[in-house]
């Protein structure tokens, strides 16, 4: 099994238009997921277990643009 991380990736539109998602990241693979995570939960601390999460990985890996 892959390590993933978090990474937030710039999409942009063939019409021009510039959007942000944080994707799950799998680095050995070269890979992200087609559509961007879900911020979802069994509880509060799931929730913010994931944003942090999120967060972190976003101020150590950067943004990423799509191809």
């Amino acid at each position: 099994m892959s390590h993933w991380h978090y990474q937030a990736i710039k999409h942009t539109e063939d019409n021009g238009d510039v959007w942000y998602g944080i994707h799950e990241m799998y680095p050995d693979l070269n890979s992200w997921t087609e559509e961007p995570v879900r911020v979802v939960g069994e509880s509060i601390e799931d929730l913010q277990w994931q944003l942090e999460a999120m967060l972190y990985d976003l101020e150590k890996e950067g943004v990423t643009e799509s191809d």
